[in-house]
């Protein structure tokens, strides 16, 4: 659904898709990885420092993924929290958010902070000029707690396996234990979250996340784990919701 047609109500979870331009690999190099990580912690609270080329944001990405502390002279913060980011993914020529509006239009304004800033960055290091992102990324209002399960196991663990083996759902899964090991270490989607590994600054405070039932005891953790292992051992050939239109 457009972003126009969206009324975006606060406390409303919603799916966020947004594609490059060209079918381009966006999120080919890990250091492009890095740097949109560290993308969606800044455009959430302000912009990248001045002569941040000069830094090591790669450095900078990795810490915020390990749960610490962003050094001050990274970012410029201009103002709370547009959005509490629940999910996110990161997959070759696009990727998927899990976001709850903070504050009025809070959303659009995430959005073309996030993509204009990544795309700024990306012409630049390759010497490209024009639109990075299409102009209307999509978004789904995510109504029910079934859908929002759907919609978490879409963004954590289908969309990566796309990355691990990308002709997976048309040939099925050659071996789901080295997919599981490829999805516990893929630094770029929220997955390790969901499985108690890490706990990013990226990531909604904890309450939140309780809230909506992505911060797990251990006893949920190690259920949730047994249900990714079924759902990988049964090499689904495809897995496509209706309410998840690509």
């Amino acid at each position: 659904m457009p972003y126009r047609e969206i009324i975006f109500e606060k406390n409303q979870p919603i799916h966020v898709l947004s594609r490059a331009v060209e079918k381009r690999k966006i999120f080919e190099e890990r250091t492009d990885c890095y740097k949109f990580i560290f993308q969606l912690y800044a455009a959430n609270i302000g912009k990248p420092a001045f002569n941040l080329w000069r830094k090591d944001i790669t450095k900078a990405a990795q810490s915020l993924l390990e749960g610490e502390n962003m050094p001050s002279n990274f970012i410029i913060e201009e103002h709370s929290p547009l959005v509490y980011i629940l999910n996110f993914a990161l997959v070759v020529n696009h990727y998927h958010l899990n976001l709850i509006p903070r504050v009025e239009n809070g959303v659009p304004k995430y959005m073309q902070k996030l993509n204009c800033g990544f795309a700024k960055y990306y012409n630049l290091k390759y010497h490209r000029n024009g639109a990075l992102f299409g102009s209307r990324y999509k978004v789904i209002p995510i109504q029910t707690d079934f859908q929002l399960d759907a919609v978490s196991r879409y963004i954590n663990v289908i969309n990566p396996l796309d990355v691990y083996q990308p002709d997976w759902r048309e040939q099925g899964l050659k071996d789901w234990r080295r997919a599981f090991e490829f999805l516990e270490s893929y630094q770029f989607s929220s997955f390790p979250e969901m499985i108690g590994n890490r706990n990013s600054k990226i990531l909604a405070p904890t309450e939140i996340l309780e809230k909506y039932s992505f911060k797990r005891k251990i006893e949920d953790q190690k259920e949730y784990l047994n249900f990714i292992e079924d759902f990988l051992k049964q090499r689904l050939i495809s897995f496509h919701p209706l309410f998840l239109e690509e």
